[in-house]
């Protein structure tokens, strides 16, 4: 049950943040809820990838 009460760092990379400002009024929440300053922007590398790749990418080299 601690657990519930760890702290969390919401994290949203650059090619997730590019993708919801191409997709225009549709994310427009989800985008100024992403810019708030308590979110850690993760920067990508990568040039022409999907954000669903980058995360897919992300999770794999981190797994436990």
């Amino acid at each position: 049950m601690d657990c519930l009460y760890a702290k969390c760092i919401p994290s949203v990379t650059d090619c997730v943040m590019a993708e919801m400002e191409k997709s225009g009024q549709k994310y427009r929440v989800a985008l100024r809820i992403a810019k708030d300053p308590r979110f850690e922007r993760l920067p990508c590398t990568h040039k022409g990838t999907y954000a669903v790749d980058c995360l897919v990418q992300r999770v794999t080299q981190h797994k436990c």
